[in-house]
């Protein structure tokens, strides 16, 4: 009998899990066939395309001596590098349609890798949620992460926000197995991914030096795996530093600043930014700059030039806008301009999870260990980003740490309670 009931239990479980599978891939397709882009276009299309044709990675054109616009290269314009956008998720796009191109169609093919990468991201949240809870919580806290609405919705857009968050679960998958096991291997591939995000979102260094200052320099107290991981980082990121040391004579990843902190505080006061005001501040301004190499460093410094100006000249209105964003990154944005923001499928979920994750981080930050610094970490992105602008995907990156905050607050009210379920 005791056999018979291990073999009926293996069974379901395979069931559940097959289910669970095939719900999260149909979903995932649906959302595709309704939703998806059609077309590669914006920064990424002509990144992609002026990569492909001219060799070069940039997205602006040369006109004139002292001019240059965004468009796709024709033959025998000269195509400025770029530094403005991270380059991984551009290169992501331009191995497949060096992979698949001649065999399918680009945009399907994209989103098709990118379900992939979303299913290889479900597999490790479930991993990660169970170094900490049971198969219980694990699986509603992956069911949750899974049907997320905005997560399916992303997998069908050209946005790099899906690589991102396979990245980030990699990146965490190893650490605790760092932690856990303490075998080289697993801090090698830590620092492997860690570079990899940094090439995606470059802002990521700065999360990443606070993860290693928590672990190997005040909780762990491992010199030696703090050096070895920045080196190897350093070696996953230095061919594009060498890039753009050859094209900018300069080490630097990207050179955004001043373009995001123009866009997230003008005289719009929007939480999302405004992408109006930067087009009518670029027409208006008719810049000069000479369009060689280093056309976009000398455009992101009269942005950033006009951003402190402007938040000069009236501190206090753009401390409240901060606050706003702050507000928005943790909560939601009651202002939003983004169709489908306010779908009752997108809100209730987002503003659930929110509470319960920002309590939870509170009392997570009481106890030293890894929810603290997943509580350290949440707030840090919330804060920084806040500087700039906030946009509804932002907060996706987040959705596993919050999730997993989530359920850390709902043990400690059951413990309290004395209702915990073990």
């Amino acid at each position: 009998p005791s056999r018979r009931t291990n073999y009926m239990k293996r069974l379901n479980l395979n069931f559940l899990v097959i289910s669970f599978v095939f719900f999260a891939v149909v979903v995932r397709i649906m959302a595709a066939y309704f939703f998806s882009d059609t077309r590669l276009d914006n920064e990424w299309g002509k990144l992609v395309y002026n990569l492909e044709h001219a060799g070069i990675l940039g997205i602006n054109v040369a006109i004139d001596d002292l001019n240059a616009i965004h468009k796709f290269a024709s033959p025998g314009d000269v195509v400025l590098p770029s530094i403005f956008m991270p380059p991984l998720y551009a290169y992501f796009i331009y191995s497949i349609k060096l992979l698949f191109g001649n065999l399918f169609d680009v945009i399907k093919a994209i989103i098709f890798v990118q379900i992939i990468f979303s299913l290889i991201s479900i597999y490790l949240f479930f991993k990660i949620s169970r170094k900490f809870e049971n198969f219980n919580y694990s699986f509603l806290l992956t069911t949750v992460f899974s049907f997320f609405p905005i997560y399916i919705y992303s997998s069908s857009q050209i946005s790099s926000i899906i690589l991102q968050i396979s990245l980030f679960l990699f990146f965490f998958y190893f650490l605790i197995e760092l932690l856990n096991k303490k075998k080289l291997i697993y801090l090698i591939f830590f620092s492997i991914f860690s570079g990899l995000l940094i090439l995606i979102r470059g802002e990521f260094i700065l999360f990443y030096f606070i993860t290693i200052i928590y672990f190997f320099a005040y909780y762990k107290k491992n010199l030696r795996y703090f050096f070895l991981s920045i080196l190897v980082s350093l070696i996953v990121i230095s061919p594009y530093l060498k890039r753009n040391h050859m094209f900018f004579d300069k080490i630097v990843l990207t050179k955004s600043f001043g373009y995001n902190l123009l866009k997230g505080n003008n005289p719009d006061f929007k939480v999302e930014g405004s992408t109006k005001y930067m087009k009518d501040y670029f027409e208006n301004k008719k810049f000069q700059i000479k369009t060689n190499n280093e056309y976009e460093v000398k455009l992101d410094d009269h942005y950033k030039n006009e951003a402190f100006k402007i938040i000069q000249e009236n501190p206090k209105a753009y401390f409240v806008l901060y606050l706003k964003k702050v507000f928005s990154f943790f909560f939601f944005d009651i202002n939003s301009t983004y169709p489908g923001y306010y779908d009752i499928l997108h809100i209730i979920p987002k503003i659930i999870v929110s509470i319960l994750s920002f309590c939870g981080a509170f009392m997570a930050l009481r106890k030293k260990g890894f929810f603290q610094f997943l509580s350290i970490f949440y707030f840090s992105n919330v804060f920084l980003f806040s500087i700039f602008f906030i946009l509804p995907r932002y907060s996706l990156i987040l959705l596993p740490i919050q999730l997993l905050l989530s359920i850390h607050l709902i043990k400690i009210i059951f413990k309290k309670t004395g209702q915990l379920v073990r």
